[in-house]
């Protein structure tokens, strides 16, 4: 690849240093001169020789001069490092239509990319006004086709320094494979006013790519209540997509019926080719009727792979508690265990009408609902207090914080509904196994 474009840039340079003779005017001006301009075969060997020449510098160059036309252009500072060498290899397809706005604002489909994971738009957005970055556009976009609407997935953009331009590159579900007329639906807000705008355009199947990795993994790793199910991966020119879930149908009605639920929060995976990690570019989770489904985003994979990895790091979620500790208000530092989680109580506290009680976890637990329970009256929490963080010699971090109820008595119990905490895995799943040899 480095040798071509050393002969591209070569031969672009020789077009460039191309120049006319200088009595190359005269000669010609002499020659129409010494025939009258009546004469046809004269002035007609003239434009032939003149079209000649050009077919002759053009068919030369034209390897070169196809390969320019082919590179998108002001985007350098919007695509990453994956998108800028597929850029350079030419890959997508031009559109180069444009929707003008009743405010003079309008909004330019540059180009496109279409590969197994996602369809990238290339659009500008032109305000002559200064003001583009006041209007709010790409939020309301989707792509229609004539068998379904393909949602808006995420965006990047650059403004310019002087707030004419923006270049934006945005993302969406790739249309079903014989789907070829879309159209770029999309609406400008202004003063509590919105106006549609429409784009046409014909994908050519012919410029998109395929996947480099494709696999249904179906993976099993335990995680709390639940597991964790990794159900595929595919990797393709633009970023590498894992799917997964973590519950289905069964568990959700299992959860309605026992009255616990856990409800995920986060989840932390990491993506290892040969050793080394692959940019994270994004990820989800969702509940619907099926389940509770993941996907976690990662860039291109390098060519030449010889092992990959997934690793499932850590895994947070929010769970059903409806539990009540009782509380020892003349005893410092008690352990509660909640759901396997160790909560210590430092103090308790109170004066003439309020309650305070101070307590520590580690660094992910949160208690997202709780109540005093007071003498058989449940007061809810007021505020939170005195949050500071603490660094053990062992890299852990310890939380503590000072709850605060109203009211005072003697008989106090914890009634905890409902808490969020993480949990560390670092478990390894093989992709494609590390083979020294390299025979398959």
């Amino acid at each position: 690849m480095k040798d071509l474009e050393d002969i591209l840039r070569a031969n672009k340079a020789g077009i460039d240093q191309l120049k006319v003779p200088e009595e190359f005017e005269t000669r010609l001006r002499d020659a129409l001169n010494r025939h009258p301009v009546s004469s046809f075969k004269s002035r007609a060997r003239i434009y032939v020789a003149a079209i000649i020449v050009t077919l002759v510098m053009l068919t030369s160059n034209y390897e070169a001069i196809a390969y320019y036309s082919k590179q998108l252009l002001g985007y350098e500072q919007v695509m990453n490092g994956t998108l800028q060498q597929l850029n350079e290899l030419g890959k997508g397809q031009i559109i180069g239509k444009s929707h003008t706005f009743s405010n003079g604002v309008s909004l330019t489909l540059d180009y496109v990319m279409l590969d197994e994971n996602q369809l990238l738009l290339f659009y500008t957005i032109d305000d002559p006004t200064g003001n583009v970055n006041d209007h709010n556009i790409t939020p309301f976009m989707s792509v229609k086709a004539f068998w379904g609407n393909y949602s808006h997935q995420n965006s990047q953009g650059q403004i310019s320094e002087d707030n004419t331009e923006i270049k934006n590159i945005s993302s969406f579900e790739p249309p079903l494979f014989f789907e070829r007329n879309l159209s770029l639906r999309f609406n400008l807000l202004e003063q509590g006013k919105s106006e549609s705008g429409q784009i046409d355009f014909t994908l050519n199947r012919k410029t998109a790519m395929g996947h480099s990795l494709k696999a249904d993994l179906n993976k099993t790793i335990q995680v709390d209540e639940t597991e964790i199910m990794i159900d595929s991966i595919l990797a393709t020119p633009t970023k590498t997509v894992i799917k997964g879930s973590l519950q289905g149908l069964i568990g959700l009605v299992k959860d309605h019926l026992s009255g616990e639920r856990f409800r995920p929060s986060s989840m932390e995976i990491k993506l290892i080719a040969d050793g080394n990690e692959v940019t994270q570019q994004g990820g989800g989770i969702s509940t619907d009727l099926k389940g509770i489904k993941f996907h976690s985003d990662f860039d291109a994979l390098p060519l030449d792979l010889k092992q990959l990895q997934i690793e499932v790091v850590s895994f947070a979620a929010d769970h059903d508690v409806n539990d009540r500790f009782r509380l020892d208000i003349t005893q410092k530092n008690q352990v509660v265990d909640i759901l396997g989680q160790r909560v210590e109580i430092h103090e308790i506290s109170q004066t003439q009408d309020e309650t305070l009680v101070t307590i520590s976890s580690e660094e992910s637990l949160v208690i997202t609902k709780l109540y005093l329970m007071i003498d058989g009256v449940k007061v809810p929490l007021e505020e939170t207090m005195n949050d500071h963080y603490d660094k053990l010699m062992d890299g852990s971090i310890i939380h503590t914080r000072t709850l605060r109820f109203l009211g005072v008595g003697e008989d106090l119990e914890l009634d905890i509904r409902r808490m969020t905490y993480a949990r560390d895995y670092n478990k390894m799943i093989d992709v494609i196994p590390f083979n020294p040899s390299g025979n398959p």
